[in-house]
């Protein structure tokens, strides 16, 4: 009988608060998320820059100390949050 509360605790008040603090989280550090430009944009440079050559067009729909801090970053994860960034912190 325990086990089942516990698991009802955990689905239905657990989780959800957990998933409703993350959605937020993520809104609030990136509020352009929402637009469907800034999605285009955040996928078009993901896309583009994936197979190691980047087109000019790209290169300009970026803000300039973006792209050096990109390119001053080795680790794969913060490059993508630093593209994130340019994307969906423009408002």
């Amino acid at each position: 009988m325990r086990k089942k509360k516990f698991y009802k605790l955990i689905y239905f008040q657990i989780i959800p608060i957990f998933i409703i603090g993350y959605s937020l989280g993520i809104l609030s550090i990136w509020p352009g998320v929402i637009s469907e430009n800034s999605r285009k944009c955040f996928f078009t440079i993901l896309k583009d820059g994936s197979d190691g050559s980047v087109k000019v067009k790209t290169l300009l729909s970026i803000n300039p100390n973006y792209l050096i801090k990109i390119k001053n970053t080795k680790n794969k994860y913060s490059k993508v949050l630093l593209v994130g960034d340019s994307c969906f912190r423009r408002l």
